[in-house]
C-alpha cells in the first residue's frame, strides 16, 4: 500500500506543474431512455425515464499536453454527482474523479443487445464486487504505445472510502469511523488486445486501514472475442465483503453471445452464475463448522433494433434462487426506447 501510494504522489506532483492552458472548448451530449418494466424484485410495472446529460471541457496546455473536465447530470435530482479532471501526457494520464473512474473488469466481456446483463435490468442483485467509481479517487493509466499486444495497466487510489456526490474543489473528507471495510482503497487492472477482435484482462480491488476484521477483497477477469456478426464473452468474479472470519463470499461467472442479424438488428444472451459460499462457525474463534451454498444463475434475453437516431428493445430475465434465497424466482420484462443527442 505505501509503494502505490508514494506512486500516485510522484504521478499526481508531474502532472501538477504549472502551465497555462489555451482555452478550452465545451460540449453538451446526453440521451433518454423511456422504459416500461414489469416484474423484477416483488415489484410492479414501473414507467421511468431517464435524462442524462454530460458537459464536457477540453484543450491544451502550452507545452501540449491535453486536459479534459467533465461532470454529468444522471439523476433525479439533477445533481453534478459525477465529475473527472484529466491530464494526458506522453507518459500516460492521470486524473482525480468523484464518483467515477470505474477500472474493474466485470462487464468487459461487454455482451448484450441492449446492456450487459444484470447491469442492464435484472430481476435479482448481482454480487460483483468493489468498484473504484463508489469512492473519489485518483487514477492512472500507461500510454497505449508503451506496452506489447496494446496493453494498458490503470491504476487508482481513494484514500478515504467515502463517495461525497458532486464535492468542490476545497472539500474536505469525512471521517471513517470503526467497524467499517477500511479506510483506503487500492486498485490495478490490466486490458489488453493480443490479436484482433481478442480483447482479455482482470483486475483486482483491495481496501486497507480497516478494524481488524478481514478486509474487502474482489478480483475478476474477462475474455472477449468478436467476428463478423458474432461476439461471444465470458468473465469471472470473486468479492469478499468485509467481515470477521470471512464467513461470506461471492462468486460469479458470465457468459455471453451476441449477433448482428443486419444493421439494425442484434439479439443477445447472457447467462450469470452466482454462488453465493456461507461458512457457518459457532463463534469469532471457532473453527469452519458447516459450509452452505446457494446457487443463483439468470438468464437474460435481449432484442435492439435501430430506426434512425432510436433505438428500440427489448429485455427478458429470469433468475432462480434470486437474490441468493434458495426457491426464490423472479422475472423481469423491460420495453425501452433510447434517444441519443
Amino acid at each position: 500500500m505505501k509503494k502505490i501510494t508514494k506512486l500516485f504522489v510522484v504521478i499526481l506532483s508531474a502532472a501538477s506543474l504549472s502551465f497555462s492552458a489555451f482555452a478550452g472548448e465545451l460540449s453538451v451530449t446526453g440521451g433518454a431512455t423511456a422504459t416500461i418494466k414489469q416484474g423484477g424484485n416483488n415489484t410492479g410495472k414501473g414507467l421511468g425515464v431517464s435524462n442524462e446529460l454530460d458537459f464536457t471541457a477540453t484543450g491544451e496546455l502550452d507545452n501540449g499536453y491535453a486536459w479534459k473536465w467533465q461532470t454529468q447530470l444522471d439523476n433525479a435530482a439533477m445533481d453534478n454527482d459525477d465529475t473527472r479532471l484529466e491530464v494526458t501526457t506522453p507518459y500516460g494520464k492521470v486524473g482525480m474523479y468523484i464518483s467515477e473512474n470505474d477500472i474493474s473488469t466485470k462487464l468487459k466481456y461487454g455482451v448484450g443487445a441492449m446492456g450487459t446483463g444484470s447491469d442492464y435490468a435484472g430481476p435479482a442483485t448481482v454480487q460483483w464486487g468493489a468498484t473504484m467509481n463508489s469512492y473519489n479517487n485518483i487514477g492512472y493509466v500507461t500510454p497505449a504505445d508503451l506496452l506489447p499486444l496494446a496493453t494498458k495497466i490503470s491504476f487508482a487510489f481513494a484514500p478515504r472510502l467515502q463517495n461525497a456526490a458532486g464535492s468542490s474543489a476545497k472539500a474536505n473528507g469525512a471521517v471513517v469511523t470503526d467497524p467499517g471495510p477500511g479506510e483506503q482503497m487500492a486498485a490495478v487492472a490490466i486490458n489488453m488486445t493480443p490479436i484482433d477482435g481478442l480483447s482479455i484482462g482482470g483486475d483486482v480491488h483491495d481496501t486497507s486501514g480497516g478494524d481488524g476484521n478481514s478486509a474487502t477483497e474482489s478480483a475478476g477477469i474477462y475474455a472477449k472475442y468478436a467476428v463478423g456478426p458474432y461476439t461471444a464473452g465470458y468473465a469471472q468474479t470473486r468479492y469478499q465483503p468485509q467481515q470477521d472470519l470471512r464467513s461470506n463470499w461471492y462468486e460469479t461467472h458470465m457468459v455471453g453471445i451476441q449477433m448482428a442479424v443486419n444493421d439494425a438488428l442484434s439479439v443477445s444472451y447472457n447467462r450469470e452464475m452466482s454462488a453465493l459460499h456461507t461458512n457457518k462457525v459457532n463463534n469469532l474463534s471457532a473453527a469452519t463448522a458447516v459450509s452452505d451454498e446457494i446457487n443463483m444463475d439468470i438468464n437474460h434475453y435481449q432484442v435492439a433494433y435501430v430506426i434512425g437516431g432510436a433505438t428500440l428493445g427489448i429485455a427478458r430475465a429470469d433468475a432462480n434462487d434470486s437474490d441468493y434465497l434458495a426457491g426464490n424466482k423472479q422475472s423481469s420484462t423491460t420495453l425501452s426506447m433510447s434517444m441519443a443527442f
